[in-house]
């Protein structure tokens, strides 16, 4: 069901397929040029209508014999299992899909686990929000129930930051702002903002067993929570590490998650692992694609298929390196020209990809106006030692310029 937004990561899921042997039918709303030789066929339906969608996967099982249908986005979450339990293929529960995709029906499910949780409540408005925050305190957080890729999330820090918040989450959490908002529109969860150092965790869970494969350390943008970079593995100890994955795989059991690969995200800190939200897909931004690869030697994408298939997952590491990225940021709106800096980068050992995100020539906003064209690159590098590899990235950070040009007279 469609592919990632990146085309590296949505040309690795089809490679995946097809290094294990599967041709691969793709549904969705387009396909770009350099995944036509790998896709034996193209079937255009708006995924986000889901009886259209449901009906163009009853004619493809008419013609094909289909194995499994995988999902590698979130939006895709709920459409997937509807699809895989109306042909009888692997997938999750309805109720499961809409608790990977609802942030607020997927706190109500875990609130067993008591202080692991922030605390939270649901709003539609700015009134509603007042009256939340004297049980949930500031400083808080608010976002879409049912957004994705940190579109809208606001911190909330004095009672002055409310109404500009809830203002500017009305006109985003519109369907003409991002289709994503189709889904669940203008419902919000406003939480604790919680302290500590930020992670993922990605794993799979299949036939009811939770696989934890790595932890990845990461670090996010104030106040917008764009994600800045990622390292795998975590550097937490190994007691950080139990104590994560337990509590992954009792989120996961507490969500009923089946026949999926998941991106958990939560902080560690003093009180330990601090839920923030899971989604049931692999994780984005070259985690699951590259860096977990890089890492470990699991082929992530490849598992992502066998999940949906029922063919024995493969896990076992064979390394233990190093991994991570670093995005280059547009510091300004303006034309965006080019990154400067990369040449000297990539001519040292240790650097794998450089990825630009955003054609040269390309009108770029910033946050909160635009949540998809701050991180115009992106640079992949990999070491034996963790301080090896922070030392790559670091030349990144320094080296490494977004030219952009202001068009607004300045």
């Amino acid at each position: 069901m469609n592919l990632r937004r990146i085309q590296r990561e949505g040309l690795e899921s089809l490679l995946a397929a097809r290094r294990l042997g599967y041709g691969v039918v793709l549904l969705g709303r387009s396909i770009p040029e350099f995944a036509r030789p790998l896709v034996d066929e193209f079937h255009q339906v708006d995924t986000y209508d889901r009886e259209a969608s449901l009906a163009a996967a009853r004619e493809l099982a008419g013609r094909y014999d289909l194995a499994g249908v995988a999902n590698f986005t979130e939006v895709d979450v709920q459409l997937v299992a509807a699809i895989a339990a109306d042909l009888g293929l692997r997938g999750m529960s309805a109720s499961a899909a809409l608790r990977a995709r609802n942030k607020y029906a997927m706190k109500e499910a875990l609130r067993h686990l008591g202080d692991v949780l922030p605390r939270f409540a649901r709003v539609t408005g700015l009134d509603e929000l007042r009256k939340a925050l004297e049980e949930v305190g500031l400083p808080a957080v608010v976002k879409p129930t049912g957004a994705s890729g940190s579109k809208g999330i606001f911190e909330l820090r004095a009672p002055e930051d409310l109404e500009p918040a809830m203002e500017r989450l009305a006109e985003i959490a519109r369907p003409d702002f991002d289709p994503v908002f189709q889904q669940f529109g203008a419902e919000f969860i406003v939480e604790e903002y919680l302290e500590g150092d930020e992670l993922s965790v990605e794993g799979f869970v299949a036939g009811g067993e939770v696989h934890v494969v790595t932890v990845t350390d990461k670090a996010t943008s104030v106040p917008y929570h764009l994600e800045l970079s990622h390292k795998v593995p975590s550097a937490l100890p190994a007691d950080a590490w139990a104590e994560i994955t337990a509590t992954t795989k009792d989120i996961v059991a507490g969500l009923g998650f089946d026949h999926c690969a998941f991106h958990l995200e939560a902080k560690w800190g003093g009180q330990g692992l601090r839920f923030i939200e899971i989604a049931a897909r692999p994780a984005g931004d070259y985690i699951g694609s590259h860096l977990v690869p890089l890492a470990t030697g699991v082929d992530y994408f490849e598992n992502v298929v066998r999940v949906a298939t029922g063919d024995p997952l493969r896990l076992e590491h064979d390394r233990e390196l190093n991994a991570g990225l670093a995005f280059v940021l547009a510091e300004r709106a303006g034309r965006f020209e080019e990154v400067g800096g990369l040449a000297g980068i990539c001519e040292q050992a240790g650097f794998d990809h450089v990825f630009v995100e955003v054609p040269a020539g390309t009108e770029v906003a910033l946050p909160p106006q635009n949540f998809g064209q701050q991180r115009v690159a992106a640079v992949i590098a990999r070491h034996v030692e963790r301080a090896g590899l922070d030392a790559l990235l670091g030349r990144v950070s320094a080296e490494a310029v977004a030219r952009v040009t202001a068009t607004d007279g300045e």
